[in-house]
């Protein structure tokens, strides 16, 4: 049975479940193929944007499916990203688990098995496929297509809270985390990943990537990523090597030796190529960075103000390669 039921994620009405829709005396949403639609599609929300770019990779990308890419590899990258160790795991355990932005399932293999019961809410369609992603990891995982500033969910629902990379992509990471932390219980967790500022050229040539892409189509923006992919991948291929002989304070450089491609990719814009992945999701990986209108990068203190104005105790916000890890207690 069901431990933590579906609300109206706009009035908190309770929802029953008849046939195939959850519905009260004011609202009535489709249930598709076992997921819940809460998202109403309203082209002049800035939310749409979001919901219409993710759509495109997670429904058009093989990224984290399962035949694609095993649970060692997923594991060993949200491990690092999201600064848990295997001990950490355990936080899982027997816990009943949010994951807001839980895309098609890639993450959510993770912790959702080790959940008593395991949630996952996404604004894009790749919502439909994490089934998929999820059905020989997760028992009954509970999806929804829900928009995460108004989730189906009473308040204090939740042991645990995860977000792997979502909350800066919305119109207001702050306000993001505003709409999420309320449905934790008290003295519950929640961990999530947002994108740092990084340096000076890095910031300006970003947004003046991000600004033209972010106006083009789904399938435009990712033609157009293609050439910075190209690019990426000849410089990964040429292997040739810098030397930084000082740091530069003023441009964010650091001293020491670098891979051309690497460096163009943590100082100048972001530039990137995996081998392993090869040219089609390393293309949508930079898709990922440059066609989202939304794509906020902060700072240290930042998080530390919303969790202290949020009544939320950090146990641990952490600096990596692209953003900041933060772990927080509800109080």
């Amino acid at each position: 049975m069901k431990l933590i039921p579906w609300v109206d994620p706009y009035t908190n009405e309770e929802l029953s479940e008849s046939e195939n829709f959850l519905t009260n005396e004011n609202s009535k949403y489709e249930i598709i193929n076992g997921v819940p639609k809460f998202v109403k599609e309203n082209k002049s929300d800035p939310q749409y944007d979001i919901e219409k770019c993710f759509s495109y990779q997670w429904t058009e990308s093989d990224f984290g499916q399962p035949e694609k890419f095993s649970d060692e590899v997923i594991k060993q990258d949200v491990i690092e990203t999201m600064d848990l160790t295997e001990n950490d795991l355990s936080l899982f355990d027997d816990k009943i688990v949010l994951d807001v932005g839980v895309g098609s399932g890639a993450s959510s293999r993770l912790w959702g098995p080790r959940a008593k019961e395991f949630h996952g809410v996404d604004i894009g369609n790749g919502v439909y496929r994490a089934q998929n992603t999820l059905k020989n990891s997760v028992k009954n995982p509970i999806l929804s297509h829900s928009d995460l500033h108004h989730l189906p969910y009473a308040d204090e629902s939740f042991d645990v809270i995860v977000s792997n990379g979502v909350l800066h992509h919305t119109p207001s990471t702050k306000n993001a985390l505003k709409s999420v932390y309320p449905k934790l219980k008290k003295g519950g967790l929640i961990i999530f990943y947002i994108y740092k500022v990084k340096t000076p050229l890095r910031e300006f040539s970003d947004d003046y990537i991000r600004n033209l892409i972010s106006k083009m189509t789904p399938d435009e923006a990712f033609e157009a990523n293609k050439s910075l992919t190209k690019l990426a991948e000849s410089l990964h291929n040429q292997k040739i090597n810098i030397t930084i002989p000082e740091d530069v304070p003023l441009l964010g450089f650091k001293k020491g030796e670098y891979d051309l491609q690497r460096f163009i990719y943590q100082n100048i814009f972001k530039l990137f190529w995996k081998e392993s992945m090869g040219f089609y999701e390393s293309n949508m990986e930079n898709f990922d960075w440059y066609y989202p209108k939304y794509s906020w990068r902060h700072t240290e203190k930042e998080i530390k103000d919303w969790c202290s104005e949020f009544n939320l105790a950090p146990k641990l916000i952490k600096e990596n390669y692209s953003g900041f890890t933060c772990h927080a207690y509800r109080q």
